[in-house]
């Protein structure tokens, strides 16, 4: 006889549905195999016997009255599928994201029609930038009578653009 053997981990695990009586016959009649043979696995099985009659001599408690209604009402709340739309921080979000699409396109249309005009339509000061020379020296062109005097200034390079650059 083995004094020393002891319940394997799988048999520890079975050992409350023994001590119930609600362990196949096959397990069963291999716990009381090891229990006949050893003395610390027979010392094992009648102290968690005892822990379950010191369990029944506590009073039993009871459960309030509205507990199952708490119960049923919470597993109901958890069965409900989840349904994202319905969550008040997506509703939020897409808000949100539609607000910001709409102020993203009014700026995007903005820049658009500024860059549109800005190339487009001509500008009056930029004409008048590209005609500075002229206005600068109009006085002497006004006293010009015929053609032939102002090709003769054009020829001698006097006003040319190239050189004052």
């Amino acid at each position: 006889m083995e004094k020393t053997a002891r319940l394997n981990a799988e048999q520890r695990e079975d050992l409350v549905a023994y001590l119930d009586g609600e362990l196949p016959d096959e397990k069963a009649n291999q716990i009381d195999q090891v229990i006949a043979r050893s003395e610390v696995a027979r010392h094992e099985v009648e102290a968690l016997a005892r822990t379950f009659e010191l369990l029944d001599v506590l009073p039993a408690l009871r459960a309030s009255e509205d507990f199952a209604g708490k119960t049923l009402t919470s597993l109901k709340a958890m069965e409900e599928p989840f349904i994202l739309e319905n969550q008040w921080w997506f509703v939020y979000a897409t808000r949100t994201a539609k607000m910001a699409c709409w102020i993203g396109s009014l700026v995007a249309s903005g820049w658009i029609g500024f860059e549109l005009t800005r190339h487009w339509i001509p500008n009056p000061t930029e004409q008048v930038l590209s005609d500075l020379p002229v206005i600068e020296n109009l006085h002497q062109y006004r006293e010009v009578t015929d053609f032939e005097f102002l090709r003769q200034l054009k020829q001698s390079g006097l006003f040319d653009d190239s050189q004052e650059k």
